[in-house]
């Protein structure tokens, strides 16, 4: 990254810039295009495999019976689908990264060269923001694809995935993975801006997001409704028998925000000694 002085907004493209460019170099580009392929390909099959009919289906709903997979949006709903079961393991990837990165030092050097600290921040989330959407556009036509080639095998009709109302519903899977990613991002970078150590983040978001969110909310209503590990983890499954699939939206987006503010906030005031 170039030194840089001008107006918060000029840092912010720059930032941006340069953390896209780190984000397009073939040490990571070609292992998340891997990545993406795989799970083109084998999320489908998982979730085909595992839809049942809508009378022995499971009760709660983590997969889609195969009567809503018949669906217009049901190509894209395996999308959708697939992405939420690796929830847990995207907030974990997330905490290291973002705290590993305070460990390393990588804020410090990249002050030196780019004083102003929220657009820094931020422009570095944006980058990394802009690359999970081409990633996850990329996966969500590669699902749809193997889906569609796999469907008959599993008895699923996938005549109907073609059409304005597919269209339309593939619009709306993308839009809440993006934000269900978005928000796995927001609540990882306020405990490693916090927390500032990998092991310490790792610890305290896995076990808040996991056994007590799980915990309290299988005994209180007002966990599943509020707790943000929770709500996401309705948003990916497009809503709960507690949570809709809007309020979750709405409540992930709110949480998302205010944890965004804190970080900068944070990130902003505190001295970055590491």
């Amino acid at each position: 990254m170039t030194p840089t002085t001008g107006s918060p907004g000029a840092s912010l493209r720059t930032t941006f810039l340069a953390e896209w460019t780190r984000l397009t170099t073939r040490r990571i580009l070609w292992p998340t295009l891997i990545a993406t392929l795989l799970f083109g390909t084998a999320g489908p099959a998982l979730v085909l495999a595992a839809a049942e009919p809508a009378a022995a289906g499971a009760a709660d709903g983590m997969v889609p019976s195969l009567e809503q997979l018949a669906d217009p949006g049901g190509g894209t709903e395996i999308f959708r689908t697939a992405t939420a079961f690796a929830g847990t393991l995207l907030f974990a990837l997330l905490c290291g990264v973002f705290a590993l990165e305070f460990s390393r030092g990588t804020h410090r050097t990249m002050l030196f060269a780019q004083p102003r600290r929220v657009p820094l921040l931020v422009g570095r989330l944006a980058a990394l923001l802009a690359f999970a959407a081409a990633g996850l556009a990329l996966a969500e036509l590669l699902t749809w694809v193997a889906a569609r080639l796999l469907a008959p095998a599993f008895d699923v009709d996938a005549g109907s995935w073609l059409g304005p109302r597919s269209a339309g519903a593939a619009l709306t899977d993308y839009a809440t993975v993006l934000m269900w990613v978005t928000g796995y991002t927001a609540f990882a970078l306020v405990l490693a801006v916090l927390l500032r150590s990998v092991p310490l983040t790792l610890t305290v978001g896995i076990a808040w997001a996991g056994p007590f969110e799980h915990l309290v909310g299988d005994s209180l209503t007002a966990g599943r409704e509020y707790f943000p590990g929770l709500l996401l983890e309705a948003l990916g499954r497009g809503g709960t028998p507690d949570v809709g699939a809007t309020r979750a939206l709405l409540t992930v987006a709110a949480y998302s925000a205010a944890f965004l503010a804190l970080s900068a906030t944070a990130f902003a005031r505190r001295d970055v000694t590491s």
